[in-house]
């Protein structure tokens, strides 16, 4: 028996209707092809992600919270293309939007009547279908099942929210975990904006996930906490205070916040020296174009601030980073906007901020040098100059095989490097402007060579050209290494 509804397609399963909403075209067309996408693992060292095949992983993250609740599918894929285009790699987002009560883009609430054991399919299968593209387009999700302020611990007792206990939370888990399996693109984020106190549920939680979507092995699967925010907490607030050695926890997050001053390199490098060792990220900085300590009055983020950010924690020990941007974190749109007091663009031109392709150079210049074999290993021992904080810190790392440094300049001052422990008879210096991904030379004119070669392994003072919103990164190699350009990743 077929049913047809202009605009719409419904399908008849037994006596149970489910309306897909409306579908005008095969949004797949053209997009059969998927690129090689892997489970992700942790490396041996224990600081970094790899393909299953050991490929290295650099973790590029946007943060688009509502992705699942608010967008439909020809947004969806436009959202996609675009971070997929700027070289992000992985979407933050949860699956249920804060309030249960509000419908998906095609009027679709996530459980009948608020009952997580009577899922709407409606819903969940538009779920799936970002899921699935997403994998196409080689991109993978930090899914949020139920985010931690709103559906666990809720103190303020919101509307709308599930409530969770520890046996909602494994039923639960099991069924989003079962539902997902075929999906190799999900890396699990327990949490959500919160200090944990309801231990028991978010066990319970990881262990339904673990047992449907693992099959029963942690080993299948990665999972991390999203943690309460840093804005009012400086430098930052990680995982790593009170999850670290929870058997479900993979690696660490950290939420640096909506502060100016915050200095995530202070709580990643804690992170990084943790045991037993553990990855760990940024996986929630200041938003671009979002209002510092949340007030318009204060002023907003710029995309400095989200450069320096992505540099510090990279270089602090970091696996990658996660970008964010006011007005994709909740994907306003005309006549949807979550929160009126944030509100400054809509989803479709926040993307354009000049912050998100700043990220697209994060991950050239880093993927440009190896980072595992050798490793790359925070060293600020090589800066002989003050190292600063905040607006004139200086970030370094060193490969452990001594064959590179890498050294992010927040301000472009001046300063001393101890070159004495590179390998190589040869040094060459490369300044790369992360601001636009390109080669310069010390008069600041666009080039394609090193500023300076040398064979002294001493100490050097460097400075930075140029002088407005002037950070800079050096990189300085052994010349016998035969490295390509920073950031060519040719």
């Amino acid at each position: 028996m077929k049913y047809l509804i202009i605009g719409s397609i419904t399908l008849l399963f037994g006596s149970i209707f489910f309306d897909l909403g409306p579908i005008t075209r095969d949004l797949d067309a053209g997009n059969t092809k998927s690129p090689s996408i892997q489970r992700l693992v942790i490396d041996e060292s224990g600081h970094f992600l790899t393909t299953e095949d050991g490929r290295p992983f650099f973790w590029l993250g946007d943060t688009g919270w509502q992705l699942f609740s608010k967008l439909d599918r020809e947004e969806v894929i436009r959202y996609f293309k675009d971070r997929k285009d700027k070289k992000f790699n992985v979407i933050q987002a949860h699956v249920l939007d804060w309030d249960i009560r509000k419908p998906n883009a095609y009027g679709h609430l996530a459980f009948i009547e608020g009952d997580i054991d009577r899922p709407n399919e409606g819903y969940w299968q538009h779920v799936d279908f970002i899921l699935k593209k997403a994998g196409k387009m080689g991109l993978y999700i930090a899914l949020l099942p139920a985010w931690g302020g709103s559906h666990i611990e809720n103190k303020r007792k919101s509307p709308g929210s599930l409530e969770l206990n520890p046996a909602m939370a494994y039923r639960y888990g099991k069924f989003i975990g079962n539902r997902f399996q075929k999906h190799i693109n999900i890396i699990w984020i327990l949490g959500g904006d919160v200090n944990p106190t309801k231990h028991d549920v978010y066990d319970s939680l990881a262990k339904g996930i673990t047992e449907g979507y693992g099959k029963g092995d942690p080993k299948n699967l990665l999972m991390s906490y999203h943690p309460p925010g840093g804005t009012y907490r400086p430098p930052a607030t990680s995982t790593g205070e009170f999850y670290h050695e929870r058997p479900w926890m993979d690696f660490n997050m950290i939420q640096s916040g909506h502060s100016i001053g915050n200095k995530n390199y202070e709580r990643i490098s804690e992170d990084y020296q943790r045991t037993p060792v553990k990855p760990t990220i940024d996986s929630e900085p200041c938003y671009e174009q979002h209002p510092v300590k949340h007030k318009f009055k204060n002023g907003v983020f710029t995309s400095w601030h989200l450069r320096r950010r992505a540099y510090w924690s990279i270089l602090a020990g970091g696996f990658g980073f996660t970008y964010g941007g006011n007005g994709i974190w909740q994907m306003d749109k005309p006549g949807n906007v979550q929160k009126e007091s944030h509100h400054n663009n809509f989803w479709y031109d926040a993307i354009d901020y000049k912050g998100a392709s700043d990220m697209t150079h994060v991950r050239n210049i880093f993927e440009s040098r190896p980072f595992i074999g050798p490793y790359r290993i925070p060293d600020q021992g090589i800066i002989m100059s003050d190292k600063g904080t905040v607006d004139d810190r200086i970030q370094a790392v060193t490969a452990s095989d001594k064959s590179y440094h890498i050294i992010y300049i927040t301000n472009g001052r001046s300063f001393e490097m101890d070159l004495s422990q590179m390998s190589g008879k040869r040094l060459i210096c490369w300044w790369y402007n992360p601001r636009d991904g390109k080669i310069y030379d010390n008069k600041f004119r666009a080039s394609t060579r090193p500023f300076i070669s040398f064979s002294d392994k001493k100490t050097y003072r460097f400075d930075p050209p140029g002088e407005m919103e002037n950070d800079w990164i050096l990189v300085i190699d052994d010349a016998s290494a035969k490295y390509p350009t920073p950031g060519n990743l040719k």
